[in-house]
């Protein structure tokens, strides 16, 4: 097995190094900001308005509180389907229960009856742009086998998510009081799923006209051909934005208007969601957006925070590479969204080693948490990789790697002359495997180990300091030999006038003290 990973060996190191190093270069003047806020408040009961690429709540109302989703939740449903559908050219059969059993009066349907079959894409193109529940309900079948099992993994995801007010029931997004959701859940579901092309390249679609089904089985039927619902998305409605290229309308007359949108202009990706509008759901998701884009800027944070954009230095000091190939840096996706005029010197940061599993994976040993005036603004995750290695695997091929990984036993062992280290073959050379990190942790013996070269180090300075102290003890020992000798030759002329009279022994005392003050005055 290949083991030349430090990273696990390190991180605390590095985490102590990078708190000092954040910790002296983030000490600033705090200014006070003020959060900018809407003329007017939306006429929907709840919305949010989300930079999705900082995470940062541009606005609110009533952002955590449980609504009926109605259709927004086939946004999930799409989302579980393209990350388990292993082809999305595969045949979707229509069962009796997809188009009957699991409908309500009136659903918006393609007209599919029992024995139909539809590829995927077909499906989805259906399930996104015509809201068609019998499609939703027909792909929930072909991932999990029923809508209750289906169910299952949207909640497992949402919970994936960090959604915090959120329980699914169907796929489809009917009437049910389990099935619910909150405006920040929403977003954030948006928010993941446009990082998906798939998604948002059948999202974005305007027109699409799927395969015949027995109720039109001519393939040049209208009925075949399904339209996208959200107008915001569509150049043909006065409601058309421009910069929004995603979303999912809905409606029942429980949930009332329900609208996800998404939105990209001047480099700032926003999500707008509002729950149980009353036909305003486009001019109030409009208002959000507009506020958005006046009021705020979003920039990546590696170009805004100098503290961070110096941490890609190779970990080198004065150019001496102080630990072989890793490599401290920010991810470059990453964003900080701050109000148009707004310094980055009012912003305050916070280092945290408290991370998510996913950001764990993706190497991160700390992040950077901003705040302006109590508002999150954006985050950065500090990064340790070893671009070497990920190279090294990048090179190996995928068979060697599984080999690697399964430890399969060697057909043969080569032993060179006058070596004990066997080559295996097939493998690697076990040079390969040598750490050169400073300090490292050996897994065989479970001990600590230093390179060499640091050894070498710390001897040279061992001895530099033992020199030092030689000298400093012979100018120690010369200057007490002084005064010694200072102290000895009064005690002689001491003995040897002890027979002056009384006036002569006080001129002597006048005289050795005299003597004495003035090599104090020298000396000091």
């Amino acid at each position: 097995m290949i083991n030349r990973n430090p990273l696990n060996n390190l991180k605390k190191v590095f985490s102590i190094v990078l708190f000092l190093f954040v910790a002296f270069f983030s000490m600033g003047t705090s200014f006070a900001a003020t959060w900018p806020v809407p003329s007017a408040e939306i006429q929907s009961e709840a919305g949010v308005l989300l930079d999705a690429d900082s995470d940062t709540v541009l606005y609110q109302k009533n952002a955590t509180t449980a609504y009926f989703p109605a259709s927004i939740t086939k946004v999930m449903t799409a989302i579980i389907v393209l990350e388990n559908a292993k082809n999305l050219d595969d045949s979707v059969t229509f069962s009796y229960a997809a188009t009957n059993t699991n409908l309500e009066e009136n659903s918006t349907v393609i007209g599919a009856v029992a024995g139909d079959t539809l590829s995927v894409r077909d499906c989805l193109y259906c399930l996104l742009l015509h809201s068609a529940n019998d499609c939703a309900n027909a792909l929930a079948e072909y991932v999990a086998g029923s809508n209750e099992k289906f169910a299952e993994l949207m909640n497992e995801k949402a919970t994936e998510l960090g959604c915090v007010n959120t329980h699914f029931m169907n796929p489809s997004g009917l009437n049910d009081p389990d099935h619910y959701t909150c405006a920040i859940d929403m977003a954030k579901i948006l928010q993941y799923a446009i990082k998906n092309p798939t998604f948002c390249r059948i999202d974005e679609a305007q027109v699409y006209t799927h395969a015949p089904i027995s109720k039109y089985p001519d393939p040049s039927a209208p009925e075949n051909t399904v339209y996208a619902h959200h107008r915001m998305l569509r150049r043909s409605y006065s409601e058309y934005y421009e910069g929004a290229f995603a979303g999912k309308t809905g409606y029942t007359m429980t949930a009332g208007n329900t609208l996800v949108t998404a939105c990209r202009r001047d480099g700032m990706t926003l999500i707008g969601v509002v729950l149980e509008s009353h036909n305003t759901q486009y001019a109030d998701t409009k208002a959000m957006f507009d506020f958005g884009y006046a009021s705020f800027t979003s920039t990546p944070v590696q170009d805004t925070d100098p503290t961070l954009s110096s941490l890609s230095s190779n970990l080198r000091v004065d150019g001496v590479q102080m630990v072989d190939a890793l490599v401290l840096s920010t991810d470059p996706d990453r964003h900080i969204t701050l109000p148009k005029d707004t310094d980055f010197s009012e912003v305050s940061g916070v280092l945290t080693y408290d991370l998510s599993d996913a950001e764990k994976a993706s190497h991160a040993i700390a992040r950077m948490d901003y705040t302006l005036a109590g508002y999150p603004v954006g985050n950065a995750l500090i990064l340790l990789t070893d671009p070497l290695q990920e190279t090294n695997l990048t090179a190996l091929d995928a068979n060697t790697v599984k080999s690697l990984q399964a430890e399969t036993v060697p057909e043969t062992i080569d032993v060179a002359e006058g070596s004990m280290e066997a080559t295996v073959s097939g493998q690697l050379p076990m040079e390969s495997t040598e750490n050169h990190a400073p300090i490292y942790y050996d897994e065989e013996s479970g001990k600590i180990r230093v390179q060499q070269p640091v050894i070498n180090v710390l001897v040279i300075m061992i001895g530099i300091g033992v020199v030092f102290s030689v000298v400093a003890i012979v100018l120690f020992l010369f200057e007490q030999r002084a005064e010694y000798l200072r102290k000895r030759r009064r005690r002689r002329i001491l003995r040897h006038t002890s027979d002056l009279s009384r006036e002569q022994k006080i001129r002597r005392d006048l005289l050795l003290n005299s003597r004495s003050s003035k090599r104090r005055k020298k000396r000091y």
